[in-house]
């Protein structure tokens, strides 16, 4: 009854509206955009690079004992730069890297080396009471034999936190994304592209939380939008184009009850609006509701997890549309062998948009393996293994992706670090006329922090 009545609301906002270009001229790139490494180092660059993926609002698995990566290390810690009541803190890394399949998709294997180069600034109030942070970042791939490939990432964003009470607090923020999605992804590769596609996002979020006893009530609104941008010379409108820009609007609620410290029950409710933007394509317009229930425990101080499940359905503008409905879950699992080792298995399954010209959405499950180990007091080495299947339908296809890597990260003080990583990714499986590929990554950068 609610998709319903939506559809109705925006049939009638439309035909109020004045007729639009069902497709306007694509804005130019600027040659600067012609157009992931150590996932601890670059974790929020790894976001960029998929845009619609849902985002997990469940909390952090917390455990009494002190994780790899959390524990303090007062002698490599870095120091940062006190400015009254803020702290500006960054780093900047360059690197060299050479990859054995640099365009999975190209009719010839080509190999070569890249150069990388990120800087990432942030500067955060250090009160007592409510919080001001303003974050700025960069990324930038340069391939000396491939220019297509080239890219460059940024983001900057600003936040503010006001706190109501002991445990009640309200927040805002906004962010501009510029990214892109990889080569390696089905999507880009099934539109014919041998080079990354850039967008541009722009984020709006609120968010409110309030505490009474042992219950904790908590609402968020995000307004994202999402713009590709196609370059006609090698990107034909027939194929992708700037059609497929979106905006997505989401609200959530959510629930928790706390019947010991560090273990919590929580109920969570999500409904997501997505809406194209140009005419023609408002059959491809969404309505997503679900509800989950779940539940996060503390089981030992070695042991901890956050597991919800619960049900998700899509609904379609356009009746012909198949509508999507699929059980939904999102878990992580947190375990110390030792003071020394940290493993997290993480698992979820959501829906996503599709930039294909044959598909609306894809439905995405993902499993993350990660072990963190302090070798040394400087150095901590990393694995991770993930795992990635989509399941299509029109036409009925599915694809599962692998991606292996190792890294490291060496402390020689709390200036200079060494960050070396190697990757493999690889297609397991694909349905028929989808091209199996395999890559191997290897990147060599230096990190200097203030």
């Amino acid at each position: 009854m609610i998709s319903r009545n939506l559809r109705k609301i925006r049939r009638m906002r439309r035909l109020a509206a004045p007729d639009a270009d069902p497709m306007p001229a694509p804005r130019p790139v600027s040659s600067g955009w012609s157009s992931a490494g150590a996932v601890a180092a670059a974790a929020f660059i790894a976001t960029w690079s998929l845009p619609a993926v849902a985002q997990t609002s469940l909390p952090d698995v917390v455990v009494r004992s002190p994780t790899v990566t959390g524990r303090l290390r007062p002698d490599y810690a870095p120091a940062g730069v006190r400015l009254g009541g803020f702290r500006l803190d960054g780093n900047v890394d360059a690197g060299v890297g050479y990859s054995d399949n640099l365009a999975p998709t190209a009719p010839e294997r080509l190999t070569g080396i890249f150069l990388d180069e990120a800087l990432r600034l942030s500067l955060s109030s250090d009160w007592t009471r409510h919080a001001v942070s303003v974050t700025a970042s960069q990324a930038t791939r340069r391939h000396p034999d491939a220019g297509s490939l080239d890219w460059t990432d940024y983001q900057v964003g600003l936040g503010g936190r006001y706190d109501i009470g002991r445990a009640s607090s309200v927040s805002l923020g906004y962010s501009h994304i510029r990214g892109h999605l990889e080569v390696t992804d089905f999507d880009v590769q099934q539109s014919t592209l041998n080079r990354p596609l850039p967008f541009d996002s722009d984020v709006f979020q609120a968010s409110g939380i309030a505490a009474f006893n042992r219950i904790t009530l908590g609402g968020s609104a995000e307004y994202r939008t999402v713009r590709y941008n196609g370059d006609e010379a090698f990107l034909p409108r027939r194929t992708f184009g700037d059609g497929r820009d979106y905006d997505r609007v989401t609200g959530e609620a959510t629930a928790a009850y706390s019947f010991l410290p560090g273990r919590d029950v929580m109920m969570i409710t999500r409904v997501t609006d997505i809406s194209y933007l140009h005419k023609g394509l408002e059959n491809r317009d969404s309505l997503t509701w679900e509800v989950l229930a779940g539940l996060r425990y503390d089981l030992t101080g070695l042991w901890g997890f956050r597991v919800a499940v619960g049900y998700r359905q899509r609904d379609y503008e356009d009746p012909v549309l198949r509508d999507r409905s699929s059980p939904a879950f999102e878990g992580q699992l947190l375990y110390l062998p030792s003071p020394l080792t940290t493993v997290t298995l993480t698992a979820q399954r959501s829906i996503e948009e599709s930039t294909r010209a044959t598909n609306v959405s894809y439905t995405r499950t993902l499993v993350r393996l990660n072990v963190d180990h302090e070798l040394l007091r400087n150095v901590i080495v990393s694995a991770e293994l993930r795992g990635e299947r989509r399941n299509y339908d029109r036409p009925d296809e599915s694809v599962t992706d692998a991606v292996g890597i190792l890294s490291a990260q060496v402390f020689f003080n709390r200036r200079v670090s060494m960050l070396a990583s190697y990757q493999r990714y690889e297609r397991l499986q694909a349905s028929a006329g989808i091209q199996e590929f395999d890559q191997n990554l290897f990147l060599l950068r230096l990190r200097f922090t203030l």
